[in-house]
This record gives structure tokens, C-alpha cells and sequence, in this order.
């Protein structure tokens, strides 16, 4: 029968004195480390970016702004100076806003009805399959018209 393994307490082969000592000093460094480095973040002029010569996202926003705002005008400069040499009257920056939200109108306008139509269309071949499937005649895009009166399935605006 074999004897159960007991492990027996032995002395420590460390020094106390000299493991306390030890910790002592790193314990005492880690301290002097930390405190180092909040009085160079307290007291040292500038931030922490600077030091190592980036900006903040800010700065950059801001910086790209000032650069659209001088685009801007300076294509709005040259936009005018066009416009006079044609003899036409100077353009600003509100009638420009006026021009794009005019024009981004008319184009949601023009897929709207786009969109309307090919809606409509889709709706006419899934009515025709059915009417053909009964042996009926196949409605057309003008009798939908008549009888709704137009509405979205009118085509194309007037003026476009």
C-alpha cells in the first residue's frame, strides 16, 4: 500500500527583509512615476496632441470648414464675374441654396413619377396575366386613366 504524498511546510529561502526592501523601492518608483507624470500634464504649457504635433478632430473640422467657406466664395467670385461679362445680374450664396433645393425638387419629383409609372406598369402585367388567364380582354395603360382619372399613372409633369 502506498503512503499519501503530505508536503511538508519548509523555510523560506527568501530573506524577508530584502523582499520587503525590494518592494519598497518599485512600490516607491511606481509612485514617483505617476506623480512625474500629472505634474508634467498639470504644469507643462499646451496639450498633450501638441506635444506630439497632432490636432484634435476639432481643429481639423474646423480648419476644412474655413477651406469650404474660402471654396466657396472664391467659385462664387468666378461664378459672378461669368454672369457680368454675359451681362447678367450677380448671383449669392442664398440664390445659389434656392437654385440646388429648386433643382433637387424637380428631380424627386421626376423619379416619384418615374417610380409611379413602373408601379403602375407592374401592376398592369400582374392584372392582364390574371385577366388572360380567365379569357378576358387585357386592360391598357389609357383605360387605367379614364377610370382613376389619371392621378400618379398621368406620365410625365407638364413642364418636364
Amino acid at each position: 500500500m502506498r503512503r499519501p504524498l503530505v508536503l511538508e511546510p519548509k523555510e523560506p529561502k527568501v530573506h524577508s527583509r530584502a523582499v520587503s526592501a525590494f518592494a519598497l523601492v518599485i512600490l516607491g518608483s511606481v509612485a514617483a512615476l505617476i506623480l512625474w507624470v500629472w505634474l508634467l500634464g498639470r504644469y507643462f504649457p499646451g496639450t498633450g496632441l501638441e506635444q506630439l504635433g497632432m490636432r484634435s478632430a476639432r481643429e481639423i473640422t474646423e480648419d476644412r470648414e474655413a477651406l469650404d467657406a474660402e471654396d466657396l466664395s472664391q467659385m462664387l467670385a468666378a461664378h459672378n464675374e461669368r454672369r457680368r461679362r454675359r451681362g447678367k445680374p450677380d448671383m449669392t450664396v442664398g440664390d445659389i441654396e434656392l437654385q440646388v433645393t429648386q433643382d433637387f425638387n424637380d428631380v424627386r419629383r421626376r423619379r416619384d413619377t418615374y417610380l409611379a409609372d413602373r408601379e403602375l406598369d407592374q401592376l398592369l402585367d400582374a392584372t392582364n396575366a390574371r385577366r388572360r388567364a380567365r379569357g378576358l380582354p387585357e386592360r391598357t395603360r389609357e383605360e387605367v386613366k379614364r377610370e382613376f382619372g389619371g392621378g400618379a399613372a398621368a406620365g410625365p409633369p407638364a413642364g418636364g
